[in-house]
């Protein structure tokens, strides 16, 4: 049900007074998308629609109007249907002009509270409405429900090269002749009141727990918001695909068969799909609700790994000219919609990010996280994902560990996720994530039986382990970095390795770092950038000053990122301090839904006054790692596993046992049922 293109619209009439009253309630919609380029683009047709033939045992059936036109080309159907019960009446207008004074509908609905076939159809029909009205009577003292849904069937779409054309995900179950909008419209108003049953079984452990404040409950399942607003793309996978990329390999192509390609956006500010940095705060979220979705996007990085594209191209910050994509490296992203994401992947040019630090050893720890915890320790994972990690490892030793003392330095340059931050020599934050590398591939090679390399990681992590100590360890935290401007702030996310690590395997992390030190530094943080910044009430700042004042000699050391934030609380929660934790986060949750008016847009950043960063942003989903951490830390119930006693919902009307993937199709349903007149209005 995730990946079906509708959504239902539910009216509760109660009628309080001492009068009888008629009761309609209509549903507009236009060709178009409100952009005026494409309000006058084609020809629109429309046809009425019923399924009357099938009536249920009370008599109900959908009625409703299809309109048929294109946008940008491609073909596009909404349809829009009610639900007709035998007290009833639904009536139907399959022409008006949108961009006209609708006089002559509002003129018939208050005459007879319903509506006619046709108004004002002069013109070319390049610009149309329709309309569908549920009408009954209400006698005093007495209640009536209205539903009504609407669908949009665009089956094959292409992004702006137009150079390949997919087919959505629900094609697979619906066809993709532009035919299904009537059969949506009838599945959802037939389906929603047992999707909305199955919503609140997955969502009432969380709501009931009186151990949660109220703010997590609501930033918990309304930043979920991202998954289906994010520009978020499923495709079902085409067999022609790897004609063009080559690199796919037979385990991504056939997790691709079964469960599509999935896609979403950096944010709808910078327009990149899978941005892979802000991927590995996100990824909880999909990790817990969608988790065959990870898996293969997972999949489809290691295949990425040591493809190349030769193509040069000059980067803004430094100048330097670059291959578009390196050997040996993580790219960024997969590309940009408005070019062609998948064949033409690192659309980000501000840095070459095949410098960058982060997104190899990022991408070792998100394997770790996914082999233990989607896939059980499933060896046929782990070894099609080693290779990579091996080559990751061994390209971190020859490119960025200068000194060979086992611990990589950054370069200077702002060669990480913080991509206007510079750090320079060793930097907590991206050598905790090498420390943690080093750990995963350790583990990794002893799962698979190599002695002599689990032996060179372990000892290769002593060494780092020990300069990464005598560099950045000042007795209170770990310093921001060796030589940089802010080489003694207090850095957030400096434990961000560390984190990750301890979110999949608290054993594991304890290996790379002493306890009583990570501790300390986490105390540091919270005194720190939680509590002396904007007094405590809008998260963690990036950077403190050990002086108590913000780090402003840089862009970004002055921002609160409302992703590190839910991620340093979840970083908290792991370590016992709950109420620690839920206070860092709620700083960011008040500020954006109570005080800024920034609720279901969340920002990347907020300044203390006035300014916020690239709203509808993707690593705010990074509050599902608060979840985890109280799942599989604290002891709460785990939600993903209620979902897993569920029967999975498939759109052709069936119920199907898929124990791996059983909520994939249930959480994404908070937003496509709408069942309260106030969300209508």
């Amino acid at each position: 049900a995730s990946s079906l293109p509708t959504t239902v619209f539910v009216w509760e009439i109660k009628n309080d007074s001492e009068n009888d009253y008629d009761v309609s309630i209509t549903f507009t919609f236009r060709n178009g998308t409100g952009d005026p380029r494409w309000k006058r683009e084609s020809v629109c047709q429309t046809a009425v629609f019923d399924n009357a033939a099938t009536a249920g045992p009370d008599g109900a059936f959908v009625q409703g109007v299809c309109l048929e036109h294109k946008i940008a080309r491609m073909k596009c159907t909404y349809a829009i249907g009610a639900v007709k019960r035998p007290n009833q009446a639904v009536t139907i207008c399959r022409n008006f002009r949108p961009c006209g004074s609708g006089r002559k509908l509002w003129d018939s609905l208050f005459a007879k509270g319903q509506l006619e076939g046709e108004y004002d159809v002069d013109g070319d029909g390049r610009e149309l409405g329709v309309a569908v009205c549920v009408s009954a009577p209400v006698p005093s003292g007495k209640r009536e429900t209205m539903e009504l849904a609407l669908a949009w069937d665009m089956p094959k779409v292409a992004f702006g090269q137009g150079g390949r054309v997919y087919k959505r995900r629900y094609t697979r179950w619906y066809g993709d002749d532009c035919k299904a909008g009537p059969e949506l419209c009838r599945r959802a108003l037939i389906d929603y009141r047992d999707w909305e049953r199955r919503i609140d079984i997955w969502q009432t452990p969380v709501l009931n727990d009186e151990r949660l404040p109220a703010w997590y409950k609501s930033a918990l399942f309304n930043e979920l918001y991202f998954m289906t607003d994010g520009g978020s793309i499923w495709f079902e996978f085409d067999e022609d695909w790897t004609k063009l990329e080559k690199q796919l390999s037979p385990y991504s192509i056939e997790l691709m068969r079964r469960y599509g390609r999935f896609g979403y956006l950096e944010s709808w500010e910078y327009r990149m799909v899978n941005t892979y940095d802000v991927h590995f705060y996100a990824s909880f979220a999909l990790a817990q609700l969608w988790p065959q979705l990870e898996h293969a996007l997972q999949s489809e990085f290691t295949d990425q790994v040591e493809h190349l594209d030769e193509k040069s191209v000059r980067y803004h910050m430094e100048g330097d000219w670059a291959p578009t994509k390196s050997r040996t490296r993580v790219p960024h992203d997969l590309g940009n919609p408005a070019d062609d994401p998948w064949l033409m992947t690192n659309a980000y040019v501000m840095h070459d990010t095949g410098k960058w630090k982060d997104l190899n050893l990022k991408f070792i720890l998100t394997c770790y996280r996914d082999y233990v915890h989607i896939l059980n320790r499933d060896e046929t994972f782990l070894r099609a994902v080693w290779p990579a990690v091996e080559d990751l490892i061994r390209e971190a030793l020859d490119h960025w560990d200068h000194d060979k003392d086992g611990m990589i330095e950054n370069s200077g340059a702002a060669d990480q996720t913080y991509d206007a931050w510079k750090m320079t020599g060793v930097s907590a934050y991206c050598g905790s994530l090498w420390l943690a590398a080093l750990q995963v591939a350790r583990r990794m090679a002893e799962q698979l039986g190599e002695v002599e390399k689990a032996a060179f990681y372990a000892e290769t992590l002593g060494r780092a382990r020990a300069v990464y100590e005598k560099k950045l360890w000042n007795k209170t935290y770990y310093k921001f970095d060796e030589h940089s401007r802010s080489r003694d702030t207090i850095m957030a996310d400096q434990l961000c390795g560390y984190w990750f690590l301890d979110s999949v395997c608290v054993e594991d992390a304890q290996q790379i770092l002493p306890l009583d030190r990570v501790k300390q530094a986490l105390n540091t943080i919270y005194d720190y950038n939680v509590c002396k910044f904007a007094g405590g009430r809008m998260g963690a700042v990036n950077g403190m000053k050990p002086n108590g004042t913000v780090d402003r000699a840089c862009i970004q050391a002055d921002e609160v990122w409302t992703g590190v934030t839910y991620a340093v609380a979840a970083f908290l929660i792991q370590q016992g301090e709950l109420e620690k934790g839920f206070r860092t986060a709620s700083g960011c949750y008040e500020a954006c839904f109570e005080r800024f008016g920034l609720q279901y847009q969340t920002p990347e950043a907020l300044y203390e006054h006035r300014f916020y960063r690239a709203i509808g942003y993707m690593r705010p989903l990074s509050i599902w790692a608060m979840q985890w951490a109280l799942e599989k830390h604290c002891g709460f119930p785990s939600i993903s596993d209620i979902l897993l006693h569920e029967k999975r919902i498939v759109p052709d009307g069936s119920d199907e046992d898929v124990l791996t993937d059983a909520t994939a199709d249930l959480a994404a349903d908070t937003t496509t049922t709408t069942a309260a007149a106030a969300e209508v209005l």
